[in-house]
């Protein structure tokens, strides 16, 4: 029942990005997560990102993962993209390429920026000679998990324009994450991105912009940074927060339960919720459509992919 296979990330951010809004970019890490997510963009009629980090490669191998996400995608009329989420690793990454993942990210921002921007084009050009898109990061996200992160301690980690032009003209991503006031894992919704720094950004750099850590980040500092240029906004804490509290009710509800499925499918319809929650703040509800008639502009008449320079030449600002 294939209806619309995996697409890559190409067309859909740069469609986002022309357009002001940005797909949601959700983890997931079994097939509860995945099912809530591909089902949340289905009944919203809006493209998805499926992302898999390398921690979750230590949970299942990276073919378990582009196997589930690829037939999820085949059941629905959205376009569904399988993307790795924060590949610290060379081998990785080229390991997730192979599996069929259909976007790619290398995340070098814990390394000395020469070394980030060598190594980065290195797997721009591995990923381009399949066709397949490669997101970068320049600046530093911080975790925080770590313990409390001071404004000034903040304003050490962002990205500058000046990073941000360099990093895309050495590499030639596809997209580009940049720090910009967000946090991994964080808990409550606190964070005010520096909106002006993502304009600036913007201004240097013409490929879409990726937030990385949004779970933390206010709902109206999310649509200003769209606004500003964020095409792409990652989500994992509070999916992550969402599954697990439903299987504590659950369990404390019905001690006895022995039967995975009972649990299990509160927990995806919790996801869900959240994730078409976050669909719906982005922007991209309905989008669906728009989007995969704009990819098709990106294929010849046979279905096969232009080149990268055809791409470049269709984005519209």
């Amino acid at each position: 029942m294939s209806l619309v296979p995996l697409v890559d990330s190409k067309g859909v951010l740069t469609f986002a990005l022309n357009n002001r809004f940005a797909v949601g970019a959700f983890n997931a890490y079994n097939l509860e997560m995945a099912q809530a997510i591909v089902e949340a963009a289905e009944e919203e009629k809006a493209p998805v990102i499926v992302q898999i980090s390398q921690g979750a490669l230590e949970y299942a191998p990276e073919h378990c993962y582009a196997g589930l996400v690829r037939t999820l995608a085949e059941m629905v009329s959205v376009p569904v993209v399988c993307h790795l989420d924060h590949g610290v690793s060379f081998e990785v990454v080229v390991r997730c390429l192979r599996a069929g993942f259909t976007s790619l990210m290398f995340d070098g921002s814990a390394l000395p920026v020469k070394e980030n921007i060598r190594l980065t084009k290195e797997l721009v050009r591995i990923a381009h000679a399949a066709g397949i898109p490669l997101e970068g990061e320049i600046g530093k996200i911080p975790d925080a998990a770590k313990g409390p992160i001071s404004p000034e301690e903040m304003q050490q980690f962002m990205t500058t324009p000046e990073e941000a032009l360099e990093f895309v003209e050495e590499t030639e991503v596809d997209a580009l994450a940049v720090a910009v006031g967000s946090a991994h894992r964080m808990r409550v919704q606190t964070a005010t991105l520096d909106i002006e720094r993502i304009a600036r950004i913007r201004e240097k750099v013409m490929v879409p912009l990726v937030l990385h850590g949004a779970s933390g980040v206010r709902d109206s500092s999310l649509k200003e940074a769209i606004q500003a240029g964020i095409a792409k906004i990652n989500f994992a804490t509070e999916l992550n927060k969402a599954y697990t509290s439903a299987l504590r009710e659950k369990l404390a509800q019905d001690p006895d339960v022995v039967d995975v499925r009972k649990y299990g499918v509160l927990a995806r319809e919790r996801v869900k919720a959240v994730v078409k929650e976050k669909i719906r703040l982005l922007g991209a509800s309905g989008r669906a459509k728009e989007v995969l008639e704009f990819i098709n502009t990106l294929h010849g008449p046979k279905g096969e992919r232009k080149s990268l320079e055809d791409e470049k030449g269709a984005t519209v600002e």
